[in-house]
């Protein structure tokens, strides 16, 4: 019933942006909700000839997490430094064999005056931030420390098979994988869904006066709040102007999008990438309601990627773990991605505005996942049953 409900709520929606948005130049009648939207192809905005479109700092904060993500992977690593990358913004440093531009863009990083911390979960439970935060102090401490040691349940090392070679903590968690899937919600989606693309950040109230502005590429308020929400999924592409069709970048939300686009969901990310350019283009317009509309296309959809993912991963390491030989390192590698899938969960958006899994409904999924020995001791069954809670949203 949910997914009837979901259909017929996105339906009205697409037919109420029909009769405000027009792609090309030959509709040139008026709309009775606001000003006429002509969307350009692609998210290209200009004024004066030159663009208004920055997102600076979500880039810069996608390149962090990337950044920390490698440094997951590393032995011995200083928890102190983990956590000044992550709340500071300072501390990335370049890999020995780095390029001179490789070590520019890290310095550049260090001086950006972004920090990852602060808007991770900006907008979601307290007790969120803390828990990825506590990643990172985990893996130093209990993981990087552990590299010559053979895991085993309770005991955190390494875990070596031929087809791949994974460090885990004591409950079979590989740190840099949960951390950057957690972050997938837990900062791109709360950023996009409850931050950039929110009444606060777009709404009536916020400045979208464009009379005084007279200097090539400045851009309103509004204006500049949208890109920023589109940035946190695009940030990493090289080329804006072919998102639509997604290239991976990067390890966050857009990676995911290019999976989910290719099998799961085949035209989502176009969908997505539209949403975003009318939405665009009809804050350029001044036409509210077109713009609230495809707002709501983008947080809806977007959320679909999550579900995906956490059920897909749960389905394919109850596979594995059903194995009458388990391949351990295969089975906490699905397992991990859907622990950070299902710790994203709560940052979804369903058509009521709602995420589709609460804070403390996610907390007990997870409590499931981590009790006694962890991933040591889940059951295939206990794996399906998560992954049918998330199923049934879809």
């Amino acid at each position: 019933m949910k997914f009837y409900y979901n259909s017929i709520k996105l339906f009205a929606v697409s037919m109420l942006v029909a009769t405000n948005l027009s792609c090309s130049s030959d509709d040139d009648s008026s709309s009775i909700n606001g000003p006429e939207v002509t969307a350009p192809d692609t998210y290209v905005f200009e004024r004066q000839g030159e663009s208004t479109v920055s997102f600076g700092g979500q880039t810069a904060r996608l390149e962090m997490a990337a950044s920390l993500f490698n440094k997951l992977n590393d032995e011995n690593v200083d928890g102190s430094l983990l956590l000044e990358m992550f709340n500071d913004g300072t501390g990335f440093t370049a890999d020995d064999d780095a390029s001179q531009q490789e070590i520019d863009a890290i310095e550049a990083l260090n001086n950006s005056g972004k920090k990852l911390g602060s808007k991770t979960a900006a907008y979601g439970h307290e007790s969120v931030q803390p828990k990825i935060a506590g990643f990172l102090t985990e893996y130093a401490n209990s993981v990087s420390t552990n590299f010559i040691v053979d895991a085993s349940a309770g005991i955190a090392g390494r875990i070596a098979t031929t087809s791949r070679t994974v460090y885990v903590n004591d409950k079979g968690m590989e740190i840099n994988q949960v951390f950057a899937k957690s972050l997938i919600g837990a900062l791109v989606m709360d950023q996009v869904a409850y931050g950039y693309l929110s009444e606060v950040k777009i709404g009536d109230a916020v400045d979208n006066d464009a009379s005084a502005l007279v200097a090539a590429g400045e851009y309103t308020t509004m204006e500049h709040h949208f890109d920023e929400g589109f940035g946190y999924v695009y940030g990493q592409e090289s080329d804006i102007t072919t998102a639509a069709t997604p290239q991976g970048n990067g390890i966050l939300f857009n990676k995911y999008l290019k999976k989910v686009d290719a099998d799961e969901e085949p035209g989502l990310a176009m969908e997505i990438y539209d949403a975003f350019v009318a939405g665009r283009a009809a804050i350029v317009a001044g036409n509210s309601t077109v713009r609230d509309a495809q707002a709501e296309i983008v947080k809806t959809k977007m959320s679909l990627v999550i579900l995906h993912k956490a059920a897909g991963y749960l389905r394919e390491a109850a596979i594995k773990r059903a194995a009458a030989e388990v391949n351990y390192a295969e089975y906490f590698h699905d397992l991990y991605e859907g622990y950070g899938f299902i710790l994203s969960l709560q940052f979804t958006y369903d058509a009521d505005g709602m995420s589709y899994f609460s804070h403390s409904e996610v907390d007990a999924m997870l409590s499931i996942l981590e009790s006694g020995d962890g991933f040591w001791d889940r059951t295939a069954n206990e794996l399906n049953y998560l992954a049918a809670q998330v199923e049934a949203k879809l």
